[in-house]
């Protein structure tokens, strides 16, 4: 009997110790990871193979011991290259609390600005995230995971930020993208149309559409779904019903939202929302 290599086996669990953030650890081929954003950081340490990554206006590959960084809400996706596949170890953290602790310090970096990547490729940084992660995986002592992430953020703050832009006002959101952001969140539950999203932001169809997807990196009809996915996403972390969750958010049916989550996340909804309610003591 020939048993097929699986497309994807993930693990993800919660470590609130220090900073809010999931864990995630994983094995994936023949799968692919649709246009997506995150709502904190994310950062992916490659433990085997490689990845084709989209991301930043560009296309990078991946391999064991690189390190890929998106910034929140940093659209990103991601396929296999060859039929080996990958596995990885990610983190998705805020990672202001890990700035406020570090800068209390004497010698503290406290740097703020944006990741450099998309990848990072340091051999110190990737020793000290592969540590922290397999303390978290643990569950260790308290204090042995705190020094471990402590240890990585200092690394990651001291080499691996961009200094943040001054803002002149002149690379502000346009208010029309804000406007049809705004509309598409609120009408999550219902179908619309290019015409009826560019008549709420007062901009002809086709410039609206070349506007968003310049602000944004994905089209309209890509960022309704991502915010359907992250409402939904909210609504797994209250506990609500799965078979709830799917109608409430905006999908059509609970198979074409399990399909579409784990297209994202990697995991699909019920492991998802069984491991955000098993939170590290």
């Amino acid at each position: 009997m020939v048993r097929h290599k699986p497309r994807c086996e993930t693990t993800i669990w919660r470590d609130e110790s220090l900073a809010p953030a999931e864990w995630l650890r994983g094995t994936f081929s023949d799968f692919s990871y649709d246009p997506h954003r995150h709502e904190t950081t994310c950062l992916s340490l490659i433990t085997r193979g490689a990845i084709r990554i989209r991301a930043r206006g560009r296309e990078v590959i991946a391999r064991r011991g690189d390190v890929f960084t998106a910034d929140p809400g940093e659209v990103h996706a991601g396929w296999p290259i060859d039929d080996e596949g990958w596995s990885l170890r990610s983190l998705y953290i805020d990672l202001d609390p890990l700035r406020e602790l570090l800068a209390a310090g004497a010698a503290a970096p406290g740097r703020a600005g944006t990741l450099a990547g998309p990848l990072v490729r340091d051999r110190e940084l990737t020793s000290l995230l592969l540590a922290a992660h397999v303390h978290s995986e643990r569950g260790g002592a308290t204090l042995a995971r705190e020094k471990a992430v402590l240890a990585f953020a200092r690394r990651l703050f001291e080499r691996h930020m961009r200094p943040a832009r001054i803002d002149t006002g002149e690379h502000e959101e346009p208010v029309a993208i804000r406007i049809a952001k705004e509309f598409l969140d609120s009408r999550l539950d219902t179908r619309v149309s290019l015409h009826e999203i560019a008549v709420a932001a007062g901009l002809p169809p086709f410039r609206l559409l070349r506007a968003f997807v310049r602000a944004e990196g994905i089209s309209p009809h890509v960022y309704q779904r991502q915010a359907r996915l992250r409402y939904a996403t909210t609504l797994l972390r209250e506990g609500q019903a799965l078979t709830d969750v799917a109608g409430l958010a905006g999908f059509a049916d609970q198979a074409h939202f399990t399909r579409l989550f784990r297209r994202s996340m990697g995991i699909s909804p019920g492991r998802y929302q069984r491991a955000w309610q098993r939170s590290t003591v």
